[in-house]
């Protein structure tokens, strides 16, 4: 199961009518959750120190630009692997391509043999075209999750890597219902869940879960919520890019 770290910023709980106290951003979860509140000002300042900069076999130089790849997966592993050699986040173009000029929310999840190794990104666009919040969710996901043993640059090349593009993020009415029957519109298999209550929530991508019984349980126990605690809930539906 994936399950990534996000940032939420204020400007997506105002456009879903939500309010959210001043300086907290979403990584689904509360202190000692898997899925945390974080990036309080809804700017990343990267952890420099959080990732070894050895240099390893695949790794560009920082001292030559590389072409931008044609897929958003391969331009996450290539922002992954300028920080890997430089420490720095890796600049974007010039020119953004036009089918890449919109701004959307992005999830980048990088994993090893099948086992994740690090998932961020955010449910808010925040007026980022897709190619700088591609760079940036790629460097958080080697860099920001916490819940997995940092990727290290020799295992860059045999990594996998998902970009998910956030196309909408609606509210689920549960006035009068239960959670679960609340999210039986909800297909986890096409569709994400973020459950949120007070400072703690979290979400759950398309594809990694089968039911939504358990997509709720799980994504409940993530942010640290109880059992039979009331929570808002919203249908996170995304577009998922795979390398090959």
């Amino acid at each position: 199961m994936f399950t990534c770290r996000v940032h939420f910023t204020v400007r997506l709980l105002g456009l879903l009518g939500l309010l959210l106290a001043a300086g907290l951003g979403l990584w689904t979860g509360s202190v000692g959750g898997p899925h945390r509140w974080h990036n309080r000002t809804g700017e990343t300042e990267f952890n420099k120190d959080s990732v070894p900069l050895t240099r390893s076999a695949g790794i560009p130089s920082p001292s030559r630009r590389q072409p931008l790849p044609d897929t958003l997966p391969a331009l996450a592993r290539q922002a992954i692997a300028y920080y890997f050699a430089t420490g720095q986040v890796l600049p974007p173009p010039e020119e953004i391509p036009p089918h890449w000029r919109r701004s959307a929310g992005v999830f980048v999840t990088v994993s090893t043999e099948g086992r994740p190794r690090g998932c961020w990104g955010s449910l808010d666009p925040s007026g980022e075209d897709l190619v700088r919040a591609t760079i940036r969710a790629a460097v958080g996901a080697v860099t920001r999750d916490w819940r997995y043993v940092p990727l290290q640059p020799g295992e860059l090349e045999s990594a996998s890597i998902q970009v998910a593009i956030v196309r909408r993020v609606v509210p689920i009415a549960s006035a009068g219902r239960s959670p679960f029957a609340a999210v039986e519109q909800v297909d986890p298999t096409r569709m994400g869940l973020f459950v949120r209550s007070g400072t703690r929530g979290a979400v759950l991508l398309p594809g990694e879960a089968l039911t939504t019984e358990w997509q709720l349980a799980t994504a409940k126990r993530l942010a640290g919520i109880p059992v039979d605690q009331p929570v808002e809930l919203f249908r996170v539906e995304a577009e998922l890019l795979h390398e090959f």
